[in-house]
C-alpha cells in the first residue's frame, strides 16, 4: 500500500477566493429558490406590517434662507459660514425645539388631544430652502405641531445669535487687555536684552568664530592624515612621498606630505649611500663577467660596497629618529589644535545661544502684535455685525399645509423585508454549505485529501449522451485530458515495474468510472499500446451498451470458468483496443474474484497485453472492488467534483487502504475549466484543428452511446 504523499502547499489566495466564489455560485445556482422563498417570505412580512399599521396624515412646509451682506468678519462667530445648513437641520429636530413646540400647541390650542409626530427636515439641492415635514396620526395636531415647530425654531434661534453676541463681544475685551499686557513685557524684556548685548557685533563675531571652527578642523584633519602615514609608513616610504611632494609642480607650503625631503643630512646621505651602493654592485657585475671573484679589483669593490652597507644602516638610524622626532611634533600640534577647537567650540555655542534667545523674545514680540491687531480687528466687526445683522436670515416661506393620508416608510419597510429575507436565505445558504462538504473545485479536493491528481476530466456540455473518445475528436479539451490521464500513468513514478493492470473505480454509483474507464483504454490504444479493457462491473456494467456490442458472454462465464477468455474477448473499432464484456449478471461476484481461478486469469492476460483497464462497481456500493483491487498493481479512484461527499470519499480511501490496495492517485471527473485554477486548459489556440469529415462520421455514430455519468 502506498501511504498518502504529503498535503501540497496551500493555494494562493487570489485562486483560493475565485474557488470559494464558484463554490458559492454553485451552491446558488443549485439552491435558489431558498433564497427568493426567503425574500418572499421577507416582504410578505413587511407589507402585512404595513396595513396592520393605523393611517398617518402628512404636513409639509418649507423655510427659506434670506441673503445678507457679505461683510468679512474674520473669526467673529457666525453659523451662516460654517456649517451652516447642517447645523440648522439639527437644530429644528433637536429636543429643545421640539418641547417648546408641544408646549404651544398646547397653549394655543387646548382642544387638540397629543399625538406622537415624525419630524425630518432636509435642505433642497443648490438652493437655501428647507422642507420639513411631519407625519402623526392626528391630522390637525400634526398640522399645528410643524407651525409651532418653525415658530419655535426662530425663537430659539433669535436667542442664541442675541446671547452670542454679548459673549463673544465680553470675551475678546478680556483677550485684549490680557494680550496688550503680554506684549508690553515682551517689548521691555527685548529692550533690556538689547541694553546687555549688542546683537550686530553678536552675529559678525558668531560668523567669524563658525569660520575659524572649520579651518582649525581642517588643520586638524590634515595633521591627522599626516601623524597617521607617519607611523604607518616605514622610512623608504616616507621618504618617496616627500621626494614627490617636493616634485610635484605648484605645490605649496601646507600641501607638504611625508618626510621634508633634503639633499643634506642623514636623508640625504641615506640615499646617496643607496645610490653608491647600486653603482658599485652594477660595477662588480659588469667586471664579475671578465674577472674571477678572487680578483683584486672584484674584491675591493666588495670592501667598499660592504664600507656604503654598513654607512647606509648609520643614516638609516639617523633618519628614523629624525622621522620619529617630526611625528612626536605633529602630536604635539594635534594636542594644540584639540585645544583650540574646544576653546571656540564654547565661544561659538555661547553666541549662538544668545543669538537664539534674542530671536525667541523677538518672535514673542511679534506674534503678541499680531494677535492684539487681530483682536482689534475682530472687536470691530462685532460692532458693525450688530448694525448689519440685526434681522432674521430664515423666514417662513411656506406654512404647513393640509395633512393628507399617508403610509410612512413604504419603501423602506420593502427594503427592510427585501434585505432581512435576503440576509436570511444566505444564512440559511451558508449553513448548508457548511453541512455539505461536496468538493466543488481542485482546490477543494487538495484541502480535504493528500492523495495525487493524475488527471481532470472537464466538464462537456452535451444534450444527450456522450460519444467515446475518437482518434480525430473535435472535443479538444475533453481529449487532451485524456491525453493527460495516459501520460501520467506511462511517467508515473514507480522504483519497480510500471503497473500494466489498472482497476478503475469510484465511491458511490454515478460519478463517471465506467466512461472515464473506456476512454482512458482508447487514449491508451491510440498511443499504440496494445489494451484491454474489461468490465468488471459484474452488477451493473455498462461497456457493452457504450460499444455497441450484442455479446451477452464475458467476464463473469469466464470467472465461472464456463468458456476461455480467448473466445470471449472481441475486437474493437479502435485499433490496439480489445473488449471483454460483462456477461450475464452475478449475484455474488466476490465469491468468484477470490478464487484462484481469478488469479490464474489474470495471469495469463498480464503478458497478452501492454495495458490492462478494469472497470470496477464502486468502492462503498459492494465487496467486488475490495476483493479484486489487491490483485491489481494499481487503483484510480474516480471523483466527480459538486457531486461526491469528501466523507464518503474518505471512506473509499479507508477501505482501499486497509486493504492494502496500491492506489497512485484520483481522477477528478466533470471539473469546470472556468476557473482560475485550471488555466491549463484555456490555451485554445493549440487545438483549434478542422474537424475532418470521417471524425464527424464517428461522432455521429455513437449519439446512442452513455453519457458521462456512467
Amino acid at each position: 500500500m502506498n501511504p498518502p504523499p504529503e498535503r501540497p502547499a496551500a493555494a494562493p489566495w487570489s485562486t483560493a477566493f475565485f474557488t470559494r466564489m464558484y463554490r458559492y455560485k454553485s451552491l446558488l445556482l443549485r439552491r435558489w429558490w431558498i433564497l427568493l422563498l426567503t425574500i418572499c417570505c421577507g416582504l410578505f412580512v413587511e407589507a402585512w406590517l404595513i396595513f396592520q399599521t393605523p393611517p398617518s396624515f402628512q404636513s409639509t412646509s418649507k423655510m427659506m434662507m434670506a441673503g445678507k451682506l457679505n461683510i468679512n468678519q474674520g473669526p467673529v462667530y457666525s453659523e451662516d459660514n460654517v456649517n451652516f445648513y447642517g447645523t440648522q437641520i439639527q437644530l429644528m429636530q433637536s429636543a429643545e425645539v421640539r418641547r417648546g413646540a408641544v408646549g404651544l400647541v398646547r397653549s394655543t390650542n387646548p382642544e387638540l388631544q397629543p399625538v406622537p409626530v415624525e419630524l425630518s427636515v432636509a435642505q433642497r439641492p443648490r438652493t437655501s430652502i428647507f422642507e420639513l415635514q411631519a407625519i402623526g396620526s392626528s391630522p390637525d395636531y400634526t398640522q399645528a405641531y410643524l407651525n409651532a415647530v418653525m415658530q419655535k425654531y426662530l425663537d430659539f434661534k433669535r436667542g442664541m445669535r442675541e446671547g452670542q453676541t454679548n459673549t463673544f463681544t465680553t470675551g475678546i475685551t478680556e483677550q485684549l487687555i490680557q494680550v496688550e499686557k503680554d506684549l508690553r513685557a515682551a517689548e521691555d524684556e527685548m529692550l533690556d536684552f538689547q541694553k546687555q548685548n549688542n546683537i550686530g557685533f553678536i552675529q559678525e563675531e558668531g560668523n567669524s568664530a563658525a569660520q575659524y571652527l572649520v579651518k582649525l578642523n581642517q588643520d586638524y584633519a590634515r595633521l591627522k592624515t599626516e601623524y597617521e602615514l607617519l607611523e604607518k609608513l616605514d622610512l623608504d616610504q616616507n621618504l618617496d612621498r616627500g621626494e614627490k611632494t617636493e616634485s610635484s609642480p605648484g605645490a605649496s607650503p601646507t600641501d607638504q606630505v611625508g618626510m621634508p625631503f633634503s639633499d643634506v643630512g642623514p636623508e640625504g646621505d641615506y640615499l646617496k649611500a643607496k645610490q653608491q651602493v647600486q653603482l658599485l654592485k652594477a660595477e662588480r657585475d659588469t667586471l664579475s663577467q671578465d674577472l674571477r671573484p678572487k680578483h683584486p679589483k672584484i674584491i675591493k669593490l666588495n670592501d667598499e660596497i660592504s664600507k656604503q652597507e654598513k654607512l647606509i644602516e648609520l643614516f638609516r638610524s639617523d633618519a628614523v629618529e629624525k622621522l620619529e622626532t617630526r611625528r612626536k611634533s605633529i602630536g604635539k600640534q594635534m594636542e594644540n589644535l584639540q585645544g583650540n577647537v574646544k576653546e571656540w567650540e564654547v565661544k561659538a555655542l555661547d553666541l549662538s545661544h544668545r543669538l537664539a534667545q534674542f530671536n525667541r523674545i523677538k518672535g514673542k514680540v511679534d506674534r503678541s502684535k499680531l494677535l492684539y491687531d487681530r483682536l482689534t480687528n475682530d472687536l470691530k466687526s462685532v460692532d458693525v455685525s450688530q448694525v448689519v445683522d440685526s434681522g432674521d436670515q430664515i423666514s417662513i416661506m411656506e406654512p404647513a399645509t393640509s395633512p393628507v393620508s399617508v403610509r410612512p416608510g413604504l419603501l423602506k419597510s420593502l427594503l427592510l423585508g427585501f434585505g432581512g429575507g435576503a440576509l436570511v436565505g444566505i444564512m440559511i445558504l451558508l449553513l448548508l454549505d457548511r453541512i455539505d462538504d461536496r468538493m466543488a473545485s481542485y482546490g477543494e479536493f487538495q484541502r480535504h485529501f493528500s492523495e495525487n491528481v493524475v488527471g481532470q476530466i472537464p466538464k462537456e456540455k452535451v444534450k444527450g449522451t456522450m460519444a467515446l473518445l475518437q482518434p480525430d475528436d473535435p472535443r479538444h479539451i475533453f481529449a487532451e485530458s485524456y491525453r493527460n490521464i495516459r501520460s501520467s500513468i506511462l511517467f508515473m513514478p514507480y522504483a519497480g515495474p510500471r503497473p500494466k493492470t489498472i482497476l478503475v473505480t469510484s465511491a458511490v454509483p454515478n460519478e463517471g468510472k465506467s466512461t472515464v474507464s473506456a476512454n482512458l483504454a482508447i487514449a491508451l490504444a491510440l498511443s499504440g499500446a496494445r489494451t484491454l479493457l474489461i468490465d468488471g462491473d459484474l452488477r451493473r456494467g455498462v461497456l457493452r451498451e457504450q460499444f455497441g456490442s450484442n455479446s451477452r458472454v464475458g467476464f463473469s462465464e469466464v470467472l465461472q470458468q464456463e468458456v476461455p477468455w480467448q473466445e470471449v474477448v472481441m475486437p474493437t473499432a479502435y485499433p490496439s483496443l480489445f473488449l471483454l464484456m460483462r456477461g450475464k449478471a452475478l449475484a455474488q461476484p466476490s465469491e468468484h474474484l477470490l478464487r484462484e481461478s481469478t488469479d490464474q486469469f489474470l495471469k495469463e492476460i498480464y503478458h497478452q497485453y501492454d495495458y490492462i483497464i478494469i472497470d470496477s462497481p464502486p468502492v462503498l456500493a459492494a465487496d467486488d472492488t475490495t476483493s479484486l483491487a489487491p490483485k491489481i498493481d494499481a487503483t484510480l479512484l474516480v471523483v466527480r467534483l459538486s457531486y461526491t461527499s469528501a466523507r464518503l470519499t474518505k471512506k473509499a480511501f479507508e477501505l482501499l487502504y486497509s486493504r492494502q490496495v496500491n492506489v497512485p492517485g484520483v481522477i477528478l471527473n466533470f471539473v469546470d475549466t472556468s476557473l482560475p485554477e485550471y488555466y491549463y486548459y484555456q490555451y485554445s489556440e493549440y487545438y483549434n484543428r478542422p474537424v475532418t469529415s470521417s471524425a464527424s462520421d464517428a461522432i455521429a455514430q455513437h449519439s446512442s452511446d452513455q453519457a458521462q455519468s456512467f
